[in-house]
């Protein structure tokens, strides 16, 4: 297997616009105990806040996973996964290679008396009630699919964790007359700051522009060349409209989707500096 060395949020690679077809939830109050989604749902805190990973919940289930460091340097991934039954799930699991095959993540193991097992996510602006996440989720157990959306978590979450909440606003400044001009535009950042969300564009061998989009419009303004990168610029980056073909730019492409499952853009993660694992 092979994964990106780098990655500050989720070991370098492992890493709103509408909601996601789920709209009730198997979230957890506590212990894993599961609660239907509605005006007092609260996503699950991480059991372990100091690990990157991911929690993934739906209607009937709620999934954790959580990466650390093994001692021969690889990734280990633990999980817990609750499904409304008596017992809690922890099985080990592991990425399924190659990575981000059809643009997906996806974790495998298997369960005794269940079988295989699998956790797939897709990039996108899933919603449950008013939360927001990253990530469609699916959890297949042993051929039984549940359904939810899904999140980061960790002390570095990217930038893209929030990639629905920037989507209007990467829209608008794209169809802006005064957008850059310019083959392999691509997003390298957004944030907000007050009532704005600023989308910083990287048009490859044209610099760098930052479109601030607002409900009173867009103004552009020009990145200096010598203005050092901002933590988590260019990790990943988001290309719009488009998946790549694998290696291209020497990038591993995570699909972006829609809530009807249209593919939107990519996530392009740097695949330049890789190591092998195991």
């Amino acid at each position: 297997m092979r994964i990106i060395s780098c990655m500050a949020g989720m070991l370098c690679l492992l890493a709103g616009l509408s909601a996601c077809a789920p709209t009730t939830s198997g979230g957890l109050q506590s212990a894993f105990s599961p609660m239907q989604a509605g005006p007092d749902f609260a996503p699950r805190e991480p059991s372990r806040p100091e690990l990157s990973g991911y929690i993934a919940e739906g209607p009937g289930f709620t999934a954790e996973l959580m990466f650390d460091e093994a001692p021969d340097g690889g990734v280990e991934i633990d999980s817990l996964i609750d499904t409304g039954a008596a017992l809690i799930w922890q099985p080990r699991l592991a990425m399924a290679e190659p990575w981000l095959a059809d643009g997906v993540q996806r974790y495998e193991g298997r369960i005794d008396r269940i079988g295989e097992i699998a956790l797939i996510l897709e990039a996108g602006p899933c919603a449950i009630g008013d939360v927001r996440y990253g990530h469609f989720a699916t959890l297949d157990m042993g051929g039984r699919l549940h359904e939810g959306c899904a999140r980061e978590t960790g002390p570095h979450p990217l930038w893209t964790r929030e990639i629905g909440e920037f989507l209007p606003a990467v829209n608008a400044c794209l169809a802006d007359d005064d957008a850059p001009a310019g083959n392999g535009q691509r997003v390298s950042l957004a944030y907000h700051r007050g009532g704005s969300a600023v989308v910083r564009f990287d048009v490859q061998g044209g610099g760098r522009f930052d479109c601030e989009y607002d409900a009173s419009g867009i103004s552009w303004q020009t990145v200096s060349d010598q203005e050092p990168r901002q933590p988590g610029e260019g990790n990943p980056y988001f290309i719009p409209g488009r998946l790549p073909q694998d290696g291209e730019g020497c990038f591993l492409y995570e699909s972006v989707r829609d809530a009807q499952g249209r593919t939107i853009g990519a996530l392009a993660h740097d695949g330049c500096t890789v190591t092998p694992v195991g």
